[in-house]
């Protein structure tokens, strides 16, 4: 191609509006940024750059693995260009919801919307990237790949994961709502301490008894003498009985409230006594 020749335009297409700063400063498109810092050459993303500022991308879609684009260059057809993401099946989402479900917050930023930024923290301790490893590229261009034409295209999909950061999800094989069922299933009160936020009182807490027919024959007998009692019997400590007391979660035990509660309280809790011991 000659480079003196500038490339067509069209009135649909597609422009970059938002400054570098701005996508490098936010989760997930700043993991799309880097994806190209890694994969590019420092010549190529800057034509991509270009590409994507002078609206030469005339489609964009996001689906479950892949991103699909048309892109408009010299030539009177725009290139059609694909972009295979990997994705996690659902073993591999169980085992990230499990290491969110630590933290309550997440939940509450995933059901407003957004993604936080310990989330790239989280899927590396699981074993996955966030976005840069393994990607495949396909342009019908002759450049080599990944080519400029892939630049524009990932320059563009960090904008749009800007608008929409949990398509991000879909990209990676799921989405918000099965998330969130996840995350509550990680949770819930029947997973015996998985979750911290649910955590009742521990069986490893609680007292061991032989069988009641090892024991028929001292049934009636206290294992102690009265005159060894010097002191009342403590009851087992259950954390935050005012909370339990609020019962199940009014909206048929859909969102662990309870227990998000509880984790606040601990986490508040620890944050004031750590303040008074530096004051």
């Amino acid at each position: 191609m000659n480079p003196t020749i500038p490339p067509r335009k069209g009135r649909a297409n597609m422009r970059l509006k938002t400054a570098m700063e701005d996508l490098r400063l936010h989760t997930p498109s700043a993991w799309v940024i880097e994806t190209i810092d890694t994969n590019f050459s420092p010549d190529r993303s800057v034509a991509g750059l270009t590409y994507a500022m002078d609206g030469q991308i005339r489609s964009l879609k996001l689906s479950k693995g892949l991103i699909a684009a048309s892109v408009q260059c010299v030539e009177e057809k725009p290139f059609k260009l694909e972009i295979e993401i990997p994705v996690l099946n659902s073993d591999q989402w169980v085992k990230v919801a499990k290491r969110m479900a630590g933290e309550a917050r997440i939940a509450a930023r995933l059901s407003a919307g957004r993604i936080p930024s310990t989330l790239a923290m989280m899927l590396q301790e699981c074993g996955q990237s966030p976005f840069v490893d393994e990607i495949t590229f396909r342009c019908g261009c002759k450049d080599k790949k990944p080519c400029k034409h892939a630049a524009a295209v990932l320059y563009l999909t960090s904008e749009r994961l800007l608008a929409t950061p949990l398509q991000y999800f879909e990209l990676r094989g799921t989405d918000k709502d099965d998330l969130l069922v996840k995350l509550r299933q990680a949770r819930t009160l029947e997973a015996k301490g998985e979750a911290r936020a649910h955590a009742s009182v521990r069986e490893d807490h609680l007292p061991i008894f032989p069988p009641l027919e090892d024991c028929l024959e001292d049934y009636w007998r206290s294992p102690h003498s009265l005159k060894d009692a010097d002191r009342a019997p403590m009851p087992t400590h259950l954390p935050h009985t005012l909370l339990r007391r609020l019962g199940i979660s009014p909206m048929n035990g859909k969102f662990p409230m309870v227990g998000l509660l509880e984790t606040i309280y601990d986490d508040v809790s620890v944050a004031a006594n750590n303040c008074r011991r530096d004051s």
